[in-house]
């Protein structure tokens, strides 16, 4: 096949009907990764004879942000829900403040949240909480010079008795005894 035939091959695929057809795939698999990808508005907390407990999203989330509000060095949580079978599995991603540990807050953060999960919202099929660090948030930095940075020094401060005459070598004298270095 040469270069002539490919051109040729490929102008036929330029026909609507080739196009309506690209066009329709692309629109089926967009919406197919949609549909797999998107949240569940709710959650089956639990099962009873009498029915199913539902938790909406929207508590969860908020009730996983105030948890992180809680903690200091915490900004900017985001949750993510993937329920597989009867599982639900969380992604809390978030933004550490300056000062934080990240193993610290892990295990803090993932105990708490799995007690209140299932105590509060009582979500009895609880998979994992996986804790994602997005970003760092530091702290303010302060200016500081290259010598007072290391160790501060103190300077001696040179003040001058004005009872005594100006220009006199015992007036200075004087002051420099009676402060210390």
């Amino acid at each position: 096949m040469n270069w002539t035939e490919t051109i040729e091959m490929l102008n036929y695929l330029t026909e609507s009907n080739y196009l309506c057809a690209a066009g329709a795939i692309l629109a089926f698999a967009l919406l197919l990764i949609l549909l797999v990808r998107r949240q569940p508005k709710k959650i089956v907390a639990y099962q009873t004879e009498n029915g199913r407990v539902m938790v909406c999203r929207s508590a969860i989330v908020e009730l996983i942000r105030t948890s992180c509000e809680q903690l200091d060095d915490i900004a900017k949580p985001i949750v993510k829900i993937k329920v597989k079978g009867k599982t639900t599995h969380f992604d809390v991603r978030i933004q550490l403040k300056s000062g934080g540990r990240l193993r610290d807050i892990e295990q803090t953060l993932q105990g708490h949240l799995r007690q209140n999960l299932t105590e509060n919202l009582g979500i009895e099929n609880l998979g994992q909480i996986n804790i994602v660090a997005s970003g760092f948030k530091s702290g303010r930095i302060q200016a500081s010079s290259p010598i007072t940075s290391k160790e501060q020094t103190a300077e001696p401060v040179l003040e001058i008795d004005e009872s005594a005459e100006p220009n006199s070598t015992a007036a200075l004298k004087e002051t420099l005894e009676k402060k210390p270095l």
